[in-house]
């Protein structure tokens, strides 16, 4: 069993007291009680779950304990009673009626509001108490949209004027939310959210708070659009690396582990815990999820170590200096990509948002980030004719429709493509019937023996 102390609104820009209410999870059931307890928000420590032990919140701390005790107690009697599974609404009432012995009947617990199942989601995903399907810890990237999915939920439902329930989930409910959404986003920042919403759906039914027929007859709708990002081709890539002069050594060591990403296919968060024993017989080999100390699910990668990646190999002997932040590596990869001659291009993007197509108009340099370079590593051995199988081995995708997404040829390159593909059969066809005139030739001038 497990007994969670969460704030009935956990959102840190709203100041003063909050209710405390406990989660109580226990093979597959799950019931949320109210202690009659409150803190105010800075008294609360948000990692650990529970009020700051701090001299003022000593006897607060003190009949929490005594309230899960209690939770703690209950269900084990009557599971002693039942000899078997209590479901969490026996649960439930069974405290009540220790808390409120009198005109226990007329006692309702309260409503859950989606913002705090929405906060109880984060916080399970970020506890552990949520996992993936191969039952593995959740990167904490994946979870990241999760809070600005509950942001948004918030303001829209300041726009309502209301709060909402888990019981008023509907298909009504998520119509408004997703017109909401599509009325303020880009369409692909839109269906991001809505996935997360359609993923609280779906962990409320888990949960059993919300009843499965309603969870089903929900449907969420995520629609997206495929976006139009750059990659850099490999003379870009060659004119960056050739730049000798750097403002700081700063600059030059963001170049060079970008360089690294476009050789490799690396994401910013593998090649920034780079080693040299990472290099072996001449191959790169990372295992992210041992690396990262995030568990994922994701095999070795191997790669080859390419010309423009021994190149600066060699000027670390000693190992690769220290990456810096993500934020900052955006940043810097931006001025540096400024100074490359072909990047001072026009980029045109196509984007939907708010219901209206529109087109920004960007320099290329503007829009290269760190995952321009693995965009561009895939795009690459793309366009040179390796097998798609072998650049997903390389890159770690897992299906082909994910790495799809990370070819941003145009149609002219892949006519070049069939061009190229067709004068090399051409060629090849040429040679074999030249052979074969040749032989045809030899035959004629040194005829056998029985001839």
């Amino acid at each position: 069993m497990r007994c969670n102390f969460y704030l009935r609104d956990p959102n840190p820009k709203k100041k003063g007291r909050t209710a405390i209410y406990i989660s109580v999870t226990y093979r597959g059931e799950r019931c949320i009680l109210y202690p009659g307890e409150s803190i105010d928000k800075d008294n609360w420590d948000n990692k650990k779950f529970k009020p700051k032990p701090i001299a003022g919140n000593n006897a607060l701390i003190g009949r929490l304990n005594r309230f899960e005790q209690l939770v703690r107690d209950t269900h084990d009697d009557l599971q002693k009673s039942i000899r078997g599974i209590v479901p969490a609404k026996m649960l439930q009432k069974s405290v009540l009626e220790k808390i409120f012995p009198i005109a226990t009947e007329t006692i309702v617990a309260k409503p859950i509001l989606i913002t705090d199942f929405f906060q109880s989601l984060i916080d399970d995903s970020k506890s552990g108490v949520r996992r993936s399907n191969d039952d593995l810890n959740l990167n904490p990237n994946s979870i990241k949209p999760y809070q600005s999915a509950l942001n948004h939920f918030v303001k829209f439902q300041e726009g309502h004027r209301c709060e909402y329930c888990l019981k008023d989930i509907n298909q009504k409910l998520v119509k408004a939310f997703t017109d909401y959404l599509n009325g303020k986003l880009a369409v692909n920042t839109s269906a991001k959210y809505l996935t997360v919403f359609k993923l609280l759906i779906s962990y409320a039914n888990e949960k059993k708070l919300i009843d499965f027929q309603q969870a089903s007859e929900v449907k969420v709708i995520v629609r997206r659009e495929k976006s139009d990002s750059i990659y850099l081709n490999e003379r870009e890539i060659e004119e960056m690396m050739a730049i000798k002069e750097f403002s700081t050594p700063l600059y030059e060591i963001v170049r060079d582990f970008f360089v690294i990403c476009c050789c490799t296919g690396l994401r910013f968060q593998d090649v920034s815990i780079l080693r040299l024993a990472h290099i072996n017989d001449g191959f790169l080999e990372i295992d992210p999820g041992k690396n990262l100390r995030i568990i994922r699910s994701v095999t070795k990668v191997i790669v080859p170590v390419l010309p423009m990646f021994k190149e600066i190999l060699s000027k670390y002997p000693d190992g690769f200096p220290k990456c810096p932040p993500n934020q900052v590596f955006n940043r810097y990869i931006k001025e540096i990509a400024e100074k490359v001659p072909s990047l001072q291009k026009e980029f045109l993007k196509k984007i939907t948002r708010a219901h209206k197509v529109e087109i920004e108009t960007y320099l290329k340099f503007q829009k290269v980030s760190a995952h321009t370079a693995r965009r561009s590593f895939c795009t690459n051995m793309y366009l040179k004719g390796v097998p798609i199988i072998t650049i997903m081995a390389m890159s770690g995708h897992k299906t082909q429709e994910n790495f799809m997404k990370y070819i941003k040829a145009d149609n002219r390159k892949h006519a070049e493509i069939l061009d190229k593909l067709i004068k090399e059969e051409e060629a090849k066809r040429k040679a074999e019937n030249e052979k074969k005139s040749d032989t045809n030739k030899q035959e004629t001038i040194n005829p056998t023996s029985e001839q």
